[in-house]
């Protein structure tokens, strides 16, 4: 399964086996370890990450891609991630029936070129196309970030996302405060 940007220049694909040492090397980036909630240590954590989201893809809960750059060269499953996006049904808001969140990051050597707003692009209408079919329509996505991760707000706003809510913190989960912006 694959799905491509409107400009066909990223490839999105469920992660795979051979992606672990990826998965590790960004997950050890500093910069994305300031904002994500959960980190990726070493390839056993990697691979039981991988588990999990197959089990997720396969339940219809939480589909989550790895974002490669497209090439004539090579295939989506030759290419190392450059970025990861995932779509999730939310079952914690009784007020917002049909709702999604949306996550994602971008690999250190790949950020500032517009990737994870490509990549969500794509993602979103396939995750809903997915729950309309099995009865479950999506009626608004949301995207939490960290208050100060600027780079993910600039990216909810190029997507359409508007800011919605100030979020208190709340730890130990959500330890700072944060935005919740939301798209209908």
């Amino acid at each position: 399964m694959e799905i491509r940007s409107a400009d066909n220049t990223l490839t999105l694909r469920p992660w795979l086996p051979r992606d672990v040492p990826a998965l590790v090397k960004a997950h050890a980036d500093p910069g994305m370890r300031r904002w994500l909630l959960r980190h990726i240590e070493d390839e056993e954590q990697a691979r039981d990450a991988i588990a999990h989201q197959e089990e997720e893809w396969a339940d219809g809960t939480r589909f989550v891609f790895a974002v490669t750059a497209a090439t004539a060269v090579t295939s989506a499953d030759e290419s190392e991630p450059v970025g990861s996006v995932s779509v999730k049904r939310i079952s914690r808001i009784s007020d917002a029936p049909g709702a999604a969140e949306v996550g994602y990051w971008t690999a250190s050597e790949a950020r500032g070129l517009s990737i994870a707003v490509r990549a969500v692009e794509a993602a979103l209408p396939w995750a809903a196309e997915q729950w309309a079919a099995d009865g479950a329509p999506v009626s608004r996505f949301e995207l939490i970030h960290t208050i100060g991760n600027d780079a993910s707000c600039r990216v909810a706003e190029k997507l359409g996302f508007e800011l919605a809510e100030q979020l208190p913190p709340h730890p130990p989960k959500f330890p700072e405060p944060g935005h919740l912006h939301v798209r209908h």
